[in-house]
């Protein structure tokens, strides 16, 4: 049980951390106080000092401290308290917010006690930080640079199109469509070569190599699905089901139920991360063509009158779960996999007994 939580709310620049005291926990939220540091390890070594002298007799190690996830700022915090073997708890900044009803006005000084006063009500919740190794980290840079160049290279071909269609024609927009297309063969050459870093990275390390080639051995599972899902999961260290995995690509549907007056048809929330998102939905789309592996699947679906959503979510879940058998079980994808794994399993416990 820690003695005291520090709230810490991060910005680019600083970091305000609010400090609470909670042995006494029944009595009400005790405030032990407040202050504000550099977002660098200098400022993070000043907060570590005034943390040490906030009551004493209370060791580092009695203290919790909790921030928001605000992409790439808190990283540099988390690592560094990670590297200190302290405990630090990095919650979804979503989940706390809803959780600490309605605020009228904030500021990042309210804020700050704000995420400590979630973390004393919900310590039992806590999932203490653990650091990503560095290929990983760096698989999640790749994609998401990947990810920018694409959306890039689609933004200028859709211009390109549009002055192409409406446009008369004149030097002016000759040179614009040449330069643009020039500009796309850049991009297109950008994303190639991030590819192939990315490949270099996964090689270079045996358990991300062995568990890429697992997932790439299903048919419509490539290098963007087969990297992000490495990648966003730890190397399914982080998230470790395929239930949690598909909660949050936000393919997992929930039911909501209240009483007699309210029973919602099961559907799928729009908590997700969107890219894994769309990146999943172009491999169902493949699984479910013609020789794809669920095409059966789909038939079947499509005879019952079932909408092509539905059909589409049915495939994204099954992907997941597909991967992830595939990695419990350490094997590659082959036809008639669930059976030959359950079959499999059937004849080891033959064997033992």
């Amino acid at each position: 049980m820690k003695k005291i939580i520090i709230g810490i709310d991060i910005s680019k620049e600083k970091i305000d951390a609010s400090a609470i005291d909670v042995q006494n926990a029944m009595q009400g939220v005790q405030k032990l106080g407040y202050e504000t540091f550099e977002n660098r390890p200098m400022g993070f070594r000043r907060m570590l000092v005034w943390a040490r002298h906030l009551i004493k007799g209370v060791t580092l190690d009695d203290v919790l401290f909790c921030c928001e996830t605000t992409g790439g700022y808190d990283r540099c915090l988390c690592d560094y308290i990670y590297a200190k073997d302290l405990d630090i708890w990095r919650e979804s900044a979503l989940q706390i917010k809803r959780s600490m009803g309605v605020r009228k006005g904030k500021d990042d000084k309210s804020d700050s006690l704000m995420i400590a006063e979630y973390a004393m009500r919900h310590m039992d919740k806590a999932v203490i930080y653990e650091t990503t190794c560095d290929t990983v980290r760096e698989l999640k840079a790749m994609l998401q640079y990947r990810h920018k160049l694409v959306q890039e290279k689609t933004e200028k071909k859709v211009r390109m199109s549009h002055l192409g269609d409406t446009a008369a024609k004149s030097k002016s927009v000759s040179f614009i469509l040449r330069d643009a297309r020039k500009s796309i063969r850049a991009l297109e050459k950008s994303i190639k070569e991030c590819e192939r870093q990315i490949l270099e990275l996964i090689k270079g390390d045996e358990e991300l190599a062995w568990n890429y080639r697992h997932i790439t051995s299903v048919s419509g599972m490539g290098i963007v699905n087969a990297t992000a899902l490495i990648a966003y999961s730890n190397n399914f260290k982080g998230i470790t089901t395929a239930n949690r995995m598909a909660s949050y690509y936000g393919i997992a549907a929930f039911r909501d139920t209240s009483g007699t007056s309210v029973d919602k048809k099961a559907y799928v929330k729009c908590y997700s991360n969107s890219v894994l998102k769309a990146y999943l939905t172009q491999a169902a789309e493949w699984t479910i063509r013609e020789n794809g592996i669920y095409h059966p699947y789909y038939l079947r679906l499509k005879d019952k009158g079932k909408p092509y959503g539905i059909i589409i979510n049915n495939a994204r879940n099954k992907l997941i779960h597909l991967v992830f058998s595939l990695i419990h079980n350490d094997m590659d994808y082959e036809q008639d996999h669930e059976y030959i794994r359950t079959m499999g399993r059937a004849m080891t416990e033959i064997q033992l007994n």
